[in-house]
């Protein structure tokens, strides 16, 4: 499975179009909805587009990056917006809670966050409605020379007054100077946000030398101290999590399903919760 999913994003990296899908057939609901009226604007969607119920109980924010019908909420309005191949998941509603205040902040550009499509993710167990008619959705921050930007995705985060996780599948991207990080931050800067301000995260390298990939547990940003490190995990679809108690103040840190250890810290709660770097991932998760 881990064969087949590299050549996909391989294929992504090189911003392949062989896997693009086709446009809805005529008299598809998503056809419909293409109909333009006088002002040449795209008929807003039903809310019955995205979830309506948490995929779980205690799931605060979920996002299977999954096409739906090739349509999906976008912008104040939440106007129907194409999900093709290499679209920028910026400015779309998170799958759940979707709404006009749980868009995805991404930034400009061909180095960004892209809706890509990957072989079945084993971890992503939660229901996914938006994926039953497209395949395994996810996002890729595509690589095609030497790394010099690294994109984040933001979301507008309530944090509660208990613990709480935020989760992700990865695949870091088998290059040099590539990582992909996850954690909290109280910027809404779209470049290298965790590396350069979050009060904690994770951050995934692969060392390229067919070993475990490395994993850093950081304090803000680059310049904190160092809680966690270590090597596990391989090239695949590899969950990280990072769950943070405010009543005991302290984070745990998981890798590959593992965990890693439980560490003293504390922090106020954080404006935004995200992910960074270069590579391929999927099935974001915030829970209780």
């Amino acid at each position: 499975m881990k064969a087949i999913l590299l050549l996909s994003v391989l294929a992504l990296s090189l911003g392949a179009c062989s896997d693009v899908p086709l446009a809805p057939e005529l008299g598809s609901s998503s056809a419909i909805a293409l109909a333009k009226g006088g002002g040449g604007t795209v008929t807003p969607p039903p809310v019955q587009i995205l979830p309506t119920t948490a995929p779980a109980p205690g799931v605060l924010i979920r996002e299977s990056f999954g096409q739906a019908d090739l349509f999906r909420p976008h912008g104040g309005k939440g106007t129907l917006r194409e999900t093709y191949i290499h679209t920028t998941i910026g400015g779309f509603w998170v799958e759940w809670p979707g709404s006009k205040n749980t868009q995805w902040m991404t930034p400009n550009g061909d180095q960004t966050w892209k809706i890509a499509a990957c072989t079945d993710d084993p971890y992503e167990t939660l229901p996914a409605p938006l994926q039953q008619n497209y395949g395994n959705g996810c996002i890729s921050s595509e690589w095609f020379d030497a790394v010099t930007q690294y994109p984040t995705a933001l979301q507008p985060f309530r944090a509660p007054a208990t613990a709480y996780e935020v989760s992700i599948d990865t695949w870091v991207a088998p290059i040099p100077g590539a990582y992909i990080g996850l954690g909290f931050s109280n910027s809404a800067v779209l470049l290298s946000n965790l590396a350069t301000s979050a009060p904690i995260w994770i951050r995934m390298t692969d060392p390229l030398d067919g070993g475990d990939l490395q994993y850093e547990l950081r304090t803000n940003g680059m310049s904190g101290p160092v809680l966690a490190t270590g090597r596990a995990g391989v090239s695949g679809w590899d969950p990280i999590a990072l769950r943070y108690d405010p009543i005991a103040q302290n984070v745990t840190l998981r890798v590959n399903g593992e965990t890693v250890g439980t560490y003293p810290f504390s922090m106020s709660a954080p404006r935004y919760v995200g992910f960074e770097g270069v590579g391929v991932l999927d099935n974001f998760v915030v829970r209780q």
